[in-house]
């Protein structure tokens, strides 16, 4: 779908049930003059074969491209993959970039065992993984409840390795990933306005966190468009290792990017392109909102009963409050909702548990 004459969306799919078929993000194309970025080359050979036909017939046009730069806006699995269409792009400078925390003993973690692995290995401290998954999708680990009495090490592996089947692993290029490492962020004036993030000629990459310590966007500020990958996503904060304080923060940055007239465009990887300031601040008005909210149900659930565990938590707010039990009837995991890991990322970031 062509959003505008040099940025093109390849549209990707969030589907009902997350543990028989994975989520795919939005991919974006841009075209610069001889540079061309893809961001959020997301996953799969059903995406990847659709970009590729695309470049070949902008190639066939007679496109030429001296830079290209593949961007993920983090490291989930998702996002940092088909990151080989940049050999396809065949320019003469190539970058593939991923935020540093988005690494692990040099290498991006984007393989589907380990980011199954790591869920249930951080789960574990605070509640039963096996547990916490919604019908109809627990009849399908309900195996797993049963292993996880006798050896949690092997339920853990088993789910991991089941868990990962859907999912295409990594399909890299001759291009070595490079980490947009925090000491070099930059302040950027925008004249009235300053943003933080990496400088990419014209465009900046901003610091974006919540989702995950590693998220990142891009803003072109030519084109005020702000190209947000999982800023914006309905679930967060979706896993334990995202951050309550840090979702608010970063659309708080989009919003007085957006109110400062910065931004007319706003291309999130999962859900609808916005356009027009004003749609734009009462979408991001919205989501915070949400977040608050959500962080005011858990505390004010927390000091009504005084509970800790995690799944007890869960189901008083889930039949007792009124965003809690919103989100329960929109049957998970369609809504991308992990409410126990909202619950957990809550409580710690105030405190209340370790």
């Amino acid at each position: 779908m062509k959003v505008r004459d040099d940025i093109v969306l390849f549209e990707g799919r969030v589907p009902h049930n997350l543990i028989l078929r994975p989520v795919i993000s939005n991919a974006y194309f841009l075209e610069d003059g001889d540079e061309v970025i893809l961001f959020d080359p997301s996953c799969g050979k059903e995406i990847a074969k659709r970009i590729e036909a695309y470049i070949r017939k902008r190639q066939e046009a007679k496109a030429e491209w001296k830079r290209a730069i593949l961007i993920a806006g983090h490291s989930h699995i998702d996002h940092a993959n088909n990151f080989y269409l940049s050999d396809v792009i065949g320019a003469e400078e190539t970058h593939v970039y991923v935020h540093e925390r988005g690494f692990r003993n040099g290498t991006v973690m984007n393989e589907p065992v380990s980011f199954f692995r790591k869920m249930i290995e951080e789960s574990k401290k605070y509640y039963n993984f096996y547990l916490s998954v919604s019908r109809p999708a627990i009849l399908l680990v309900y195996p797993m409840m049963i292993l996880d009495k006798v050896s949690s090490t092997l339920a853990a592996e088993v789910f991991t390795r089941l868990g990962a089947l859907p999912w295409s692993p990594p399909v890299n290029g001759s291009t070595k990933p490079e980490p947009l490492k925090e000491e070099d962020i930059q302040i950027v004036d925008l004249g009235v306005i300053e943003v933080k993030g990496w400088r990419l000629g014209n465009k900046v990459i901003l610091a974006t966190p919540g989702h995950s310590p590693c998220s990142v966007s891009l803003f072109w500020p030519d084109r005020k468009a702000i190209f947000t990958s999982d800023a914006d996503w309905y679930g967060n904060p979706v896993f334990l290792s995202s951050s309550m304080k840090d979702c608010i923060s970063s659309l708080e940055m989009m919003h007085k990017l957006t109110k400062a007239g910065k931004v007319e465009l706003f291309l999130p990887a999962h859900g609808e392109v916005r356009e027009g300031g004003e749609n734009i601040l009462n979408h991001l008005d919205s989501r915070i909102q949400h977040l608050e909210a959500m962080k005011n149900e858990v505390l004010s659930a927390y000091r009504s009963y005084g509970e800790k565990d995690i799944l007890r938590l869960t189901k008083i707010l889930v039949n007792e409050y009124p965003l809690f039990r919103t989100l329960n009837q929109s049957q998970f995991p369609k809504a991308v909702v992990l409410v126990h890991n909202i619950v957990t990322v809550c409580l710690k970031e105030e405190g209340i548990i370790a």
